[in-house]
């Protein structure tokens, strides 16, 4: 056996190994051996066929078996002998000689590989240098915006005889249709306009009107809704009543009622929340604290974002992307561009997830099995619909996912590095108002995951709050 490990630079390698007949010849006759004693060929008694018999027609597949074997133990073994760090597995160069497996023959034989290596650095941390980072304030506005809804949801609607319709109001109609010729059909329809939840032109027409009045309106363009939506739950039809035609109808106000405004009573909050509330005060106060706690754990994902920022500024390495690239492209059957955005993420996952691996090592970190269930539970709650999913076969397609399974451990890495090395941080707090965090970790997080098109429509922050662990596997 010969081995011979080749350095280009410090990131490429090549390594040469023959392995010559005194290396496999023993082990392949041991093999024969073995196997003759399961082969009952016709002709011959049980574990008794000739070796030539049996090498005639089985001979090449267990050469190659045999020698690939031996080839795999004394790279790999070579590989963590020696402590060297490789990214993927190694890579059959492309200039290296096919091979000929032949029984008829004692061949040496040659594999040539190309490696893709892990770079050296000092793993950096500078946990003395404190880190700037901002946490959102609880929105006062927002507090008032939701006691208002709870007050229409818990509370009871007041009937308005005298005054006219208000934002939040929902208003009893009745609709009569319009005829071609202009007149107005006898039959009428009930129905109740709910400002809250209308798109369309009601919130608009409806405002300053009393029981009374009369609107000629157009359905789908004063409710705001899909048609047949209209046709079926407001007008109770079952066909539409006029195919191509505006659904045109004169409507009339019948009712006003208006949801609570007065603050909601102790008995009213512990009757729907089913905690014991003394006042809308000690409401407002639990809103506040849940509010708090959502809050905390927004700035805690804003913290690992700037913390992995200042990791990657602090630990600067290059990898090995041309082998990379080619790599992962053997993997695959749709093949990542050069100069991709894809690719770009490709070459960002490989630095994190190798800093990930050496901030464990460094800290003597271990991912249990325990780890790993969290984040698919976590996956399953945030994207599985419980009601049509059969939960135990969907548990099973996933751990047999392997693909998946390792970007579950990857994320599992990344929260048990989080737990150890964010509390040895410093950070400088600065409170903003939400919205302006809103901002501040969406421009983030496109620095770090670079997603193309860069979107300012900052006001969907929950769907970014674990975004850091999507994007954290290779």
């Amino acid at each position: 056996m010969k081995i011979d490990f080749k350095r280009f630079d410090d990131l490429n390698a090549r390594m040469t190994l023959v392995i010559e007949h005194a290396d496999y010849g023993p082990k392949l006759d041991e093999n024969i051996k073995k196997y003759s004693k399961k082969l009952a060929i016709k002709g011959f008694r049980s574990g008794k066929t000739p070796k030539s018999v049996l090498t005639k027609m089985y001979g090449k597949g267990m050469l190659e078996e045999t020698v690939n074997t031996l080839l795999n133990e004394q790279l790999f073994g070579y590989l963590d002998a020696e402590k060297i760090g490789f990214f993927g597995s190694p890579m059959m160069a492309d200039d290296a000689e096919p091979i000929d497996f032949n029984t008829k023959t004692q061949n040496s034989y040659t594999f040539v590989f190309d490696l893709g290596l892990k770079p050296v650095f000092d793993l950096q941390f500078k946990y003395d240098e404190a880190l700037d980072t901002v946490v959102p304030m609880v929105d006062q506005a927002a507090i008032d915006d939701e006691i208002i809804r709870y007050r229409r949801v818990f509370g009871e609607e007041v009937p308005v005889s005298d005054g006219a319709v208000d934002t939040h109001d929902r208003v009893g109609v009745n609709l009569q249709m319009i005829n071609e010729d202009g007149s107005v059909a006898d039959e009428a329809v009930e129905a109740v306009v709910d400002l809250e939840r209308v798109q369309g032109e009601a919130t608009g027409a409806l405002l300053e009107q009393k029981v009374g009045a009369k609107l000629d309106v157009d359905l789908e363009k004063f409710l705001g809704q899909e048609r047949q939506v209209i046709v079926k739950n407001t007008l109770h039809l079952e066909e539409d009543p006029a195919p191509g035609s505006p659904l045109l109808y004169r409507l009339t106000i019948t009712s006003i009622h208006r949801p609570q405004k007065t603050e909601l009573t102790g008995e009213q909050l512990t009757k729907f929340t089913g905690k014991q509330m003394q006042d809308e005060a000690e409401f407002r106060a639990f809103l506040e604290r849940r509010e708090t706690e959502n809050l905390e754990t927004q700035a805690t994902d804003m913290k690992k974002m700037v913390v992995r920022q200042a990791l990657l500024k602090a630990n600067p390495f290059e990898i090995p992307e041309d082998f990379l690239f080619k790599w992962v492209n053997r993997q695959r059957e749709k093949q990542i561009e050069p100069g991709s955005l894809e690719a770009k993420h490709l070459f960002r996952d490989a630095k994190w997830s190798l800093l990930l691996t050496r901030i464990s090592e460094s800290e003597g970190l271990e991912v249990t099995e325990k780890d790993v269930q969290k984040q698919v539970t976590n996956w399953i709650v945030q994207n599985v619909n419980y009601m049509q999913t059969d939960i135990k076969k969907l548990m099973d397609q996933l751990y047999a996912n392997e693909y998946f399974m390792s970007s579950m451990k990857e994320n599992a890495l990344e929260d048990v590095v989080f737990r150890q090395i964010l509390p040895k941080y410093q950070f400088v707090e600065k409170e903003i108002s939400m919205d302006e965090f809103e901002k501040a970790f969406h421009d983030l997080h496109h620095v770090l995951f670079d997603h193309g098109d860069h979107d300012h429509d900052h006001h969907h922050h929950h769907e970014h709050s674990h975004d850091h662990s999507e994007h954290s596997h290779a």
